[in-house]
């Protein structure tokens, strides 16, 4: 795969740091590190592990977790082509606070800790839009946990499956498409609930038709509204 230019504006999805970025910067992150591939459902990052580097998603989507002390697993986010993962222990020094696996194949920038904190040095406004995201992601969270305190299952589910199909889904012939393979479980841990509750959720949202299908770890919303209604936006 040829490597991006900064021509490639429409290419990054304007939520992502590549997408925040003006031409300059972005083209100058885009020339540190170095390539890497992945195939699918391979650990990029782990949870507790004491390396610093980030990866920039080039091409591809993962998918962010988090595991407990008993093993339960927890899907926190996702992460598309222009995002930047792994920056927390980057900049803190810290060991990973969630671990990082492919959804598909992916092609990633890996960056140095030390590289990035000098393309932070000299590019100011590079820094200010890296902390507009880690700040939309933090506000993300907290809503998340907003909705848990005030909303039953079914409509947590709903405002999720809303916001990512809203974000990373397409348009198409029957309706709109996430297009990512994530299976009920790990779409109901994002709204803060057990996987026993997850199928009943589910059950709840295919009853309303809001969502026709579930199937091979697709979600499929025939009318965009309609589910935004039924989650009370």
């Amino acid at each position: 795969m040829p490597l991006p230019t900064a021509t490639q504006d429409l290419a990054w999805p304007s939520n992502s740091l590549l997408g925040r970025l003006r031409e300059g910067p972005r083209q100058e992150l885009l020339n540190i590190g170095t390539v890497v591939r992945y195939p699918a459902d391979k650990e990029v990052i782990e949870q507790d592990a004491s390396d610093t580097h980030v990866l920039l998603l080039l091409d591809g989507v993962v998918k962010v977790q988090a595991s407990d002390e008993t093993g339960n697993t927890a899907l926190l986010a996702i992460r598309v082509a222009g995002d930047l993962v792994g920056e927390m222990s980057a900049l803190d020094q810290k060991p990973r606070s969630a671990t990082v696996v492919t959804c598909g194949d992916v092609v990633a920038k890996m960056i140095s800790a030390a590289e990035l904190t000098a393309f932070l040095h000299r590019r100011y406004d590079a820094f200010l839009e890296l902390f507009a995201m880690t700040n939309d992601r933090l506000r993300w969270a907290n809503q998340r946990r907003r909705d848990f305190l005030s909303h039953p299952a079914a409509e947590r589910v709903a405002r999720v499956v809303c916001e990512l199909v809203q974000t990373y889904g397409r348009e198409e012939a029957e309706g709109w498409v996430l297009g990512i393979p994530l299976t009920k479980v790990e779409l109901a841990s994002i709204a803060g609930m057990k996987p026993r509750t997850a199928e009943k959720a589910f059950s709840d949202l295919r009853k309303a038709g809001v969502v026709v299908s579930h199937l091979r770890r697709n979600v499929v919303v025939p009318d965009l509204q309609r589910l935004r209604e039924f989650a009370s936006y």
